[in-house]
């Protein structure tokens, strides 16, 4: 009897349709498994919520953001230095590319082909009037920031004391400026003017202001002082103007 079995057995072994079913079986798990891998995964990771990236090259960026926005996608833009050989401040480049399909909500970041700005230089404003500052800064493509009351006092009441950026100085278009006014003239009491020919122009500005006096004198700018008006020992309200002169004015 256990020679009849061992007898089947090894007729079984070397039956060949017996071979080829177990072959059929094996090819079957491994269709299976790939069908499953990468059909029926996907489906229940992403919930067939899958979502097509738009082209957004060549888009300036607001046209960017409303094409992301609308497919339920982020974004962050990023600049990449200017190439002239391309359109300026459009889009020329974006990750993960068009047509790439990811989850909703990823992000999307796109590199934008920013144009230098033009430089112009900040007029001098000082003792101007707060108007014609605001004009001459507008003029140039500038932005008055704010405005602030100084402790500087000038003749004139709302004068341009300071400015910031600083005069003749080169700086992008629409570059915010502050400015500072005067409170004007202090009635009530006096000081001496100081004597400042023989100064530098800078240590005659500064002994002016020390004595709370206001000196403009744009022309002046440097050498030595070599008259002033008015002279030195006169007494004046804080605020009122002290004029310096260098040689060859």
């Amino acid at each position: 009897m256990a020679r009849s079995d061992h007898g089947g057995f090894l007729s079984v072994l070397s039956d060949r349709a017996f071979w080829l079913g177990l072959v059929a079986i094996a090819l079957g798990l491994v269709l299976f498994a790939l069908l499953f891998n990468f059909a029926v995964m996907p489906i229940w990771t992403r919930h067939d919520a899958a979502v097509t990236v738009p082209d957004v090259k060549e888009l300036t960026p607001d046209d960017a953001q409303n094409t992301l926005l609308l497919a339920g996608l982020e974004w962050e833009a990023r600049e990449q230095p200017y190439n002239p050989n391309v359109p300026a401040d459009v889009i020329v480049d974006q990750s993960p590319a068009a047509g790439t399909m990811v989850k909703p909500g990823r992000r999307i970041y796109y590199y934008v082909n920013v144009s230098p700005k033009q430089l112009v230089v900040v007029p001098r404003v000082i003792s101007l009037s707060e108007a014609k500052a605001r004009e001459d800064i507008g003029d140039r493509g500038l932005v008055v920031d704010r405005v602030e009351l100084d402790t500087v006092r000038t003749p004139y009441e709302n004068t341009i004391t300071r400015q910031e950026p600083a005069a003749e100085s080169r700086v992008p278009v629409g570059t915010r400026v502050t400015l500072w006014i005067s409170p004007g003239v202090e009635n009530g009491r006096q000081v001496t003017v100081p004597n400042v020919v023989g100064m530098s122009v800078s240590e005659a500005r500064a002994a002016i202001s020390d004595a709370e006096l206001w000196v403009d004198s744009p022309r002046a700018v440097e050498g030595q002082v070599v008259r002033q008006e008015p002279d030195r020992g006169e007494r004046l309200n804080p605020g009122q103007e002290v004029r310096i002169y260098t040689a060859g004015q």
